[in-house]
């Protein structure tokens, strides 16, 4: 942990938890800080230092990691630049959940923190997507999935401003703690529009923009949840949708938020600045127009499937998609019988909280609009506007 900088816009080693009691919430709090604490943590001594051709075991290139485009390269503000084979990276041992075999990734696409010591390193950014724990190993690993498959369609969603089909939910039919979850989220004078974000991956994903009219600095927040199961996914983005409401409104205590600037990394300043209400503008491709309805149990169930792991695992490969896991457990979540996992899908976009990085050149950036039934934007015709999740 010896290049953690401490700065507050590129994510600490804390953890935030939102439930309908106290001590859930604490409990997810503690178990997302572990998280973070664990994706932060690293022996030097279990990273293989080699260019790809000095490698004689199965490793994943950072070629098949997204990329920006060359625009996005030629640009002072961006800080990555190509990958080049011949320059020698670090690499961690990981395993192929769709190959099932072991394999090496880069290990600075797995760590957060890490400061790249050659160009090539600088293919990427360390991001917390995909980092989970659990007591079970199993429910970490999922967990990591459905959070990168999440942040994909998120980053979808916004690059592309897809016309989102609109979700109904008759509260009258959600299981209790759903229910509960909407009831609460809903009771306050909050406006939420739900919306089917699921992508070509087919695992349910909804996306949600909740409008409030009495705080112009937060009129509008988004949010987006990804879970085996629509209603869970449901009744998680209400919690979620609190708690970033929550955690915006102590940023804007000190002021309103400004644009930050394009090469900066700021995990909520794009979030805040989009928030206020003469920025509702730019939501129209959500908020305004007609679109398809669809019912919640329209949305792909997964949690009848015997194994949804595994069924997840398939549903990705069928994409052209490969799930990789690494095992980050540290002493300390050990001792307590806690798993830390990071999960990597190579082919899904990134959610990044960098403008000028934000992998413009990857490929399914453009096919997936397609086999979502959604038209595909060339990249001159992608969202202007910065990430307003956080």
């Amino acid at each position: 942990m010896r290049s953690w900088s401490g700065s507050g816009d590129t994510g600490n080693l804390d953890g935030a938890g939102s439930a309908l009691t106290g001590e859930r919430a604490r409990l997810i709090s503690i178990a997302e800080a572990l998280e973070r604490y664990s994706i932060c943590s690293w022996h030097d001594s279990e990273l293989l230092t080699a260019a790809e051709d000095e490698l004689d075991e199965d490793f994943v290139s950072p070629a098949r990691w997204p990329v920006c485009s060359a625009h996005e390269f030629a640009q002072d503000d961006c800080g990555l630049v190509p990958y080049d084979p011949a320059v020698p990276i670090r690499w961690v041992r990981a395993w192929s959940l769709t190959r099932r075999r072991p394999t090496l990734v880069p290990a600075i696409a797995v760590y957060l923190h890490m400061t790249p010591q050659s160009p090539s390193e600088r293919f990427t950014r360390g991001i917390t997507t995909g980092a989970a724990v659990h007591s079970d190993i199993r429910d970490a690993v999922l967990g990591g999935l459905l959070e990168v498959v999440e942040r994909d369609a998120l980053t979808l969603a916004w690059l592309q401003r897809l016309r989102l089909p609109q979700i109904a939910v008759d509260p009258e039919l959600l299981e209790p703690s759903a229910r509960a979850c909407y009831t609460a989220g809903t009771r306050r004078h909050l406006d939420v529009r739900l919306f089917d974000a699921t992508t070509d991956f087919g695992i349910p994903v909804v996306y949600a923009v909740q409008l409030s009219p009495y705080e112009d600095q937060l009129a509008q927040i988004v949010g987006a949840t990804c879970d085996i199961d629509p209603q869970r996914a449901v009744g998680k983005l209400y919690r979620e949708l609190a708690s970033v409401r929550v955690a915006l409104r102590a940023g804007l205590a000190t002021g309103p938020a400004r644009r930050p600037e394009d090469g900066t990394v700021s995990v909520v300043g794009s979030a805040a600045y989009n928030a206020s209400a003469d920025r509702r503008h730019v939501f129209r491709h959500l908020l305004e127009g007609e679109r398809d309805l669809r019912r919640l149990d329209e949305l792909p169930d997964l949690s009848a499937e015997t194994d949804p792991l595994a069924t997840a695992v398939s549903q990705l490969a069928m994409r052209g998609a490969e799930t990789l896991v690494v095992d980050i457990t540290t002493d300390e979540a050990r001792q307590v019988g806690m798993h830390a996992v990071k999960v990597l899908v190579p082919e899904a976009m990134p959610l990044s909280f960098i403008h000028s990085e934000r992998y413009l050149g990857t490929p399914r950036l453009y096919t997936a609009p397609t086999a979502m039934g959604h038209e595909s934007r060339a990249e001159q015709s992608l969202n202007p506007e910065p990430q307003p999740a956080a």
